[in-house]
């Protein structure tokens, strides 16, 4: 989602109150004291905000997850959502967890939502859905429509900590593939087709705009080139070149060659050609084929998928 960098209020008290039970996707090492002092912070600081009684849920000693009061049921479910995500995330693709730990304030209807951006950031909310704040470390997030936007920004702060030059149509793809994840065991994800899609396929079948949907310009695409005025279309092209690269179960050996490599590859069309054995040029074609055709569109409310149930 589109980063905002206005200052915001994020007021900080410090109470003498005990950190959140804590759930763990896995084994993980004691957090150290800052790692503590940091986590019961934002524990005291989701409280101070949602009110004494709101849920908060430390997880992986990397996450602190807070909605307001009433919702725990809903807290619950969306835990268990983040753990299988993050699960899946490290299992093979990014290689740890956030060193720095982030906040996650769910709002279960819009209305809250907004009136939480505007009370503690002095802002409106940047997106309908929800964004995440790599300058506040903290996700806020709009979960009445579903928790394909859970997943989706959880995969930002594991993507700035595992590459940190890389290209924003990377981070946003991958984020985007997985904002309507199949989770179908543990420490597996992939993405399914989207709400995105007939983005992509309008421009493919397009004369005016084909040119801009091909497979290889989103090489050496700058980050300002991708937030500019074709965005909503950079988004579907840059999701769904991920989405055909994991169907062929290319992804993320993509993804560790061009970070392993980019100092000498900042485009990443050698490691492209290294794990697909043609260039995004010589693939356009067959990449297209695919995102010009029909597919069923699944959107992110209603298939949000964890262990065979759909959420």
């Amino acid at each position: 989602m589109r980063l905002s960098w206005i200052v915001a209020a994020w007021g900080a008290f410090m109470l003498a109150e005990p950190v959140a039970r804590a759930e763990s996707s896995g084994p993980a090492a004691a957090p150290d004291a800052a790692r503590a002092a940091d986590l019961e912070g934002r524990t005291t600081r989701a409280r101070k905000q949602l009110g004494a009684k709101a849920p908060v849920v430390v997880v992986d000693d990397a996450f602190v997850i807070a909605a307001p009061p009433g919702h725990d049921a809903a807290l619950r479910s969306s835990v268990a959502f983040t753990r299988d995500v993050l699960a899946a995330l490290v299992n093979g693709r990014f290689r740890s967890l956030p060193k720095a730990p982030v906040s996650v304030m769910l709002f279960f209807d819009r209305d809250r939502y907004e009136a939480y951006c505007k009370s503690a950031l002095g802002e409106a909310c940047i997106s309908r859905f929800g964004f995440f704040r790599p300058d506040l470390r903290a996700i806020i997030m709009n979960a009445g429509p579903g928790l394909g936007t859970l997943s989706h920004e959880l995969v930002h702060p594991l993507y700035e900590l595992d590459f940190k030059d890389g290209p924003t149509w990377l981070n946003e793809g991958i984020a985007s593939l997985y904002e309507a994840p199949a989770l179908a065991k543990r420490g597996e994800i992939r993405g399914v087709t989207n709400w995105r899609h007939p983005r992509l396929a309008a421009a493919l079948r397009s004369k005016t705009e084909r040119e801009h949907a091909r497979l290889d310009v989103l090489f050496g695409m700058s980050d300002d080139t991708f937030r500019g005025d074709r965005e909503d279309l950079n988004y579907a092209l840059a999701r769904y070149a991920c989405q055909w690269l994991e169907s062929q179960g290319k992804l993320w050996e993509f993804y560790a060659r061009y970070r392993d490599g980019f100092a000498a590859d900042k485009t990443g069309e050698k490691a492209f050609r290294e794990v697909v054995g043609k260039t995004p040029k010589e693939s356009h074609g067959d990449f297209s084929e695919v995102g010009a055709g029909p597919q069923a569109l699944v959107t992110p409310s209603d298939r949000v998928c964890r262990d065979g149930a759909c959420l």
